[in-house]
C-alpha cells in the first residue's frame, strides 16, 4: 500500500507547536554539523541572534530563502517540477489556502520535511499554518500559533485522496478538512484510516495501457456478443426435424388406427411356413408383399426442417442492434479520457529555473536553488570560490545547484538543462551540475576547446553518482574537488564542444488517452472471431450431450429392463433350424412391443420399424428350402431394430458372423482376406476382433479359429452347413450392411 513517509508524529497544534519548532530551530541553529546555518535578528521568542552566512553569490541557507520567497507571497512554487507542479498553479493555490480560515503558507518543492518548515517559521517569524506539498502529493504541515487539526487533516489527506489524482487534489483534500474543524475532521480520519490503511486506495485515472484492454474487450464484445445472438436466432429459427410421415398424412398400410406398428403374423414357432398360392406381389393376408414406398423412403432421407417465418428477419435486426449496442455503450462504460490531472503549463513555466539560474549565476561562479537543500556549506564555499578562480584560463567554471529528474523542463536530460542554462547566460566554458537529492554530478563544456567532458567521463562512477551511506551524507565536495582535477586536467581540443547545441525541450506529456475503438480494437476482433468458435463449439457438444442423455431417458423409459448387449447367442455359429425359429420370434415379439411404446419422434424409430417391416416379410414367406437363412435374417433385422431404438444406428454388421450385430471392432485382419473371408473392408465385432488377435501365429491356427466363430446354416433337411453369406437369397445381403438387407428382404418378399 502506497504510504507518504515520514507522515506520522509530526507536528503538533498551537503553544505546543510554537514550543517545539523554537526548540528544534535554537538546536539546528547552535550544532548544526554539515549545514552553515545562523541566526538573523531573533523573530521567535528565545531564539538568540546570531550573524548570517551566506553562500557564494550572495545567497542565505535554504531556510532563509525559502522565508524571504514568503514575505514576498505567501504561497512559493519551486520551478524545478514544471511538468508535475508548475508554478502557474500559484493562483488555484492560494485561493485553496484561503479556505483554511487561518494565515497559511504554502511551500511547493521537490523534497523537505517538518524540520525545514520550523526553520522557515523562525525565520519569517509569523505564526500560521505552514504546509509543504511535496511532487508527488505527499502533504506535510505544521502549525504555529493556531488551532487547527493539522495531524487529522493529513491523514484525509493520505488516505482521502486518490491514487493519481495529483498534488493540487491532495492539497485541496487537506484544505477541507482544515476548515472542517477537529471532530468533523477525526472522524473522517479515522474512517478513512480504518478502511484503507491495510487495502490500496482507489486509482482516479486510468493508464494508456488500461485503455488498451479496454479497447481489447470491445473487439471481443463486437463479434462475440452479437455472434451469439445470430447462431442462437438461426437455431430457433429451425422447427424440430417432423417426424416421417407417409404421402397423403395418412397411415401406412403396416401401422394401426392409433399410430402403432402393426405385428407381423409370425407363425415362426408353429413350423416352417408354407407357401401359400397367393398372386406374386401379394402377402398370405391379402396385402401388398412389397414394402410401402414410405417407410423405404424414411430409411434414405427425414423430412426437411422447415424455418420459423419470422425468427430470421428478427434475428438479423437484433444481431445489428447488439453491435450498435456495443458501439453505443462504450463511452458510458469507459468513460475515461485522461490518464492524469490536467495542467496548463505555460512556456513561462518552462522557462522559470532557466532564468533564477541565469540571474544567480551573473552574481557569481556558485548557484543554489532557493528550493533546494543545502549540500554545499559555507566553509565550503570560500575554498570552492578560489578553485574557480584558479580554472578561469580552463572556463569559467559554474556550478549549478538545483534537482533534475524527468519532471523538470528537460525532461531529466542534464546536458539539456546545461545547454538551455549556457544559451540563456551566453558565456562559453564549464557548467557543471550537482543534485542536491540524488548527489549525481554532471558536466558539460561550451566552446572551450578543451577536453575536460572526455576527462569527467573517465573519472570512476563513484565520483559522478555518490555512494550510499548510512548518514545520507552525499559527499559533494570532495567529489566536486575531484571534477575540478579533471577540468584543471583538460588539454586544448579544437572542435570538442561546440558552443551551439540542440536545446529543444521534450514535448508535455499528452494526458488525452487513446480514443476507443484504436490500439488493441483490431486484435480484439480476431480473438474474438476465434473465442466465438469455441463457444458455439461447446454449445454444440452441450447440445449434443443432452440430447444423448434425454434419448437414454426415453429408451429406458420406454424398456425399464436391461438394455441387451450385441453377444453371440450359445452355439451361435452353428445353430440350428428349431433355435432360429425360436430367437426370431422371440425378438419380432420384443421389437413390437417396444416400437409400439416409443414416441412417435423417437429418433431410432424409422429404423426400427423399417426392421420390423422387413423381418415381417420374411416371416411370412419362409420355406423349408432357404428357412435358415430366412429365418437368420429376421434374426439379424429384428436386433438392428432393437438397437436402432436404443440410439445404436449401426450400418455394418459383423462378417464372420451377423447374428453378432454392429461391428464397431474395426476391419478384418489381412490373413482373414487371405483365406477368402473378406473383401478388406468388411469388419467385425468386438468380440471376434480380441478372439482373432489372441490367435497364435500360423495359418492353421488362423483358418481353424476363422471357422469356428464363422456363421454356418444348415441346408435342406438339416445337414450339409452352408457359409451364412451364401445361404439364401436375402442373408447375404447383410455383407453390405442393414440397408441393404432391408432392401433384399422387400425384393424377396414382392418377388414371391
Amino acid at each position: 500500500m502506497r504510504t507518504l513517509a515520514g507522515i506520522r508524529g509530526r507536528g503538533r497544534a498551537g503553544t505546543f507547536r510554537v514550543r517545539t519548532g523554537t526548540a528544534l530551530a535554537a538546536l539546528v541553529l547552535l550544532g548544526g554539523a554539515g549545514t552553515a546555518v545562523a541566526a538573523g535578528p531573533g523573530t521567535a521568542p528565545g531564539v538568540t541572534a546570531a550573524p548570517t552566512t551566506t553562500t557564494a553569490g550572495g545567497g542565505a541557507t535554504q531556510s532563509e530563502r525559502l522565508a524571504e520567497e514568503l514575505r514576498k507571497d505567501p504561497v512559493y512554487v519551486s520551478a524545478d517540477r514544471p511538468r508535475r507542479l508548475p508554478r502557474s498553479l500559484s493562483p488555484k493555490i492560494a485561493a485553496l489556502a484561503e479556505r483554511t480560515g487561518v494565515p497559511t503558507y504554502v511551500l511547493a518543492l521537490p523534497a523537505g520535511d517538518a524540520t525545514l518548515l520550523a526553520l522557515v517559521h523562525d525565520r519569517l517569524g509569523k505564526d500560521g499554518l505552514y504546509v509543504l506539498i511535496s511532487d508527488n502529493g505527499t502533504i506535510t504541515a505544521s502549525a504555529f500559533g493556531v488551532d487547527v487539526p493539522v495531524d487529522e487533516a493529513r491523514r484525509i489527506a493520505l488516505y482521502g485522496t486518490p491514487y493519481g489524482a495529483g498534488p493540487l487534489a491532495a492539497f485541496e483534500s487537506f484544505v477541507d478538512a482544515i476548515a472542517s474543524g477537529h471532530d468533523r475532521a477525526a472522524a473522517e480520519a479515522d474512517e478513512l484510516h480504518d478502511r484503507y490503511h491495510e487495502h490500496d486506495k482507489p486509482d482516479l485515472y486510468i493508464s494508456p495501457t488500461d485503455r488498451q484492454n479496454q479497447n481489447l474487450l470491445l473487439g471481443l464484445a463486437v463479434v462475440v456478443l452479437p455472434g451469439l445472438v445470430l447462431a442462437l436466432g438461426i437455431r430457433l429459427s429451425y422447427r424440430r426435424p417432423g417426424r416421417p410421415r407417409p404421402a397423403g398424412g395418412g397411415k401406412t398400410g403396416n401401422e394401426k388406427a392409433v399410430g402403432g406398428p402393426r405385428r407381423p403374423a409370425v407363425v415362426l414357432d408353429k413350423g416352417p411356413a408354407k407357401r401359400s398360392g397367393t398372386t406374386p406381389g401379394k402377402g398370405p393376408a391379402g396385402r401388398s408383399g412389397r414394402a410401402p414406398a414410405e417407410p423405404k423412403a424414411r430409411t434414405r432421407t427425414g423430412w426437411p426442417a422447415a424455418r420459423r417465418r419470422g425468427v430470421l428477419p428478427v434475428t438479423f435486426v437484433a444481431t445489428v442492434a447488439a453491435v450498435f449496442a456495443v458501439v453505443l455503450s462504450a463511452p458510458t462504460v469507459f468513460p475515461q479520457t485522461i490518464d492524469s490531472p490536467y495542467l496548463d503549463v505555460t512556456r513561462a513555466d518552462l522557462d522559470a529555473r532557466v532564468e533564477e539560474v541565469a540571474e544567480g549565476l551573473a552574481t557569481g561562479p556558485v548557484y543554489q536553488d532557493p528550493s533546494a537543500a543545502d549540500v554545499l556549506t559555507g566553509a565550503d564555499l570560500p575554498a570552492l570560490q578560489k578553485r574557480i578562480a584558479e580554472l578561469a584560463p580552463k572556463g569559467p567554471v559554474h556550478v549549478l545547484v538545483t534537482p533534475s529528474d524527468s519532471d523538470d523542463e528537460s525532461g531529466g536530460d542534464d546536458g539539456l538543462l546545461l545547454a538551455l542554462v549556457h544559451r540563456r547566460t551566453g558565456q562559453d566554458g564549464v557548467y557543471v551540475l550537482v543534485d542536491p537529492v540524488s548527489g549525481r554530478i554532471a558536466l558539460e563544456t561550451f566552446g572551450t576547446d578543451q577536453d575536460a567532458a572526455r576527462r569527467f567521463g573517465l573519472l570512476p562512477y563513484d565520483v559522478r553518482h555518490p555512494e550510499y551511506r548510512r548518514d545520507g551524507d552525499l559527499r559533494v565536495m570532495p567529489r566536486l574537488d575531484r571534477t575540478l582535477d579533471a577540468v584543471a586536467a583538460a588539454r586544448p581540443s579544437k572542435g570538442y564542444d561546440p558552443a551551439a547545441r540542440d536545446t529543444e525541450l521534450p514535448p508535455l506529456h499528452d494526458n488525452r488517452l487513446p480514443g476507443l475503438f484504436s490500439s488493441d480494437f483490431g486484435p480484439g476482433i480476431g480473438l474474438g472471431v476465434m473465442l466465438l468458435g469455441v463457444l458455439l463449439l461447446i454449445a454444440w457438444l452441450g447440445i449434443v450431450i443432452a440430447r444423448a442423455v434425454l434419448e437414454r431417458r426415453r429408451a429406458r423409459a420406454a424398456d425399464p429392463s436391461p438394455p441387451r448387449h450385441t453377444v453371440p447367442r450359445p452355439a451361435a455359429a452353428l445353430p440350428s433350424v428349431r433355435q432360429l425359429r425360436a430367437w426370431a420370434a422371440a425378438d419380432v415379439r420384443e421389437l413390437t412391443g417396444q416400437l409400439a411404446a416409443a414416441e412417435q419422434d423417437a429418433p431410432g424409430r424409422a429404423r426400427a420399424w423399417d426392421c420390423l417391416d422387413a423381418a415381417g416379410l420374411l416371416a411370412d414367406t419362409g420355406d423349408e428350402a432357404t428357412g435358415a437363412g430366412d429365418l437368420a435374417a429376421v434374426v439379424v433385422l429384428s436386433r438392428a431394430g432393437l438397437d436402432a431404438l436404443r440410439g445404436h444406428l449401426h450400418s455394418s454388421l459383423c462378417r464372420l458372423n451377423p447374428l453378432h450385430g454392429e461391428a464397431t471392432g474395426g476391419k478384418v485382419p489381412g490373413w482373414l482376406t487371405g483365406l477368402g473371408i473378406g473383401p478388406g473392408s468388411a469388419r467385425l465385432c468386438p468380440a471376434c476382433r480380441d478372439a482373432l488377435r489372441g490367435v497364435a501365429r500360423g495359418p492353421a491356427s488362423r483358418e481353424h479359429e476363422a471357422t469356428e466363430r464363422l456363421l454356418r446354416l444348415p441346408g435342406t433337411g438339416g445337414h450339409d452347413r452352408t457359409a451364412w453369406d451364401e445361404a439364401g437369397q436375402v442373408l447375404p445381403a447383410a455383407r453390405e450392411g442393414i440397408e441393404a438387407l432391408v432392401l433384399r428382404a422387400r425384393e424377396s418378399a414382392s418377388v414371391q
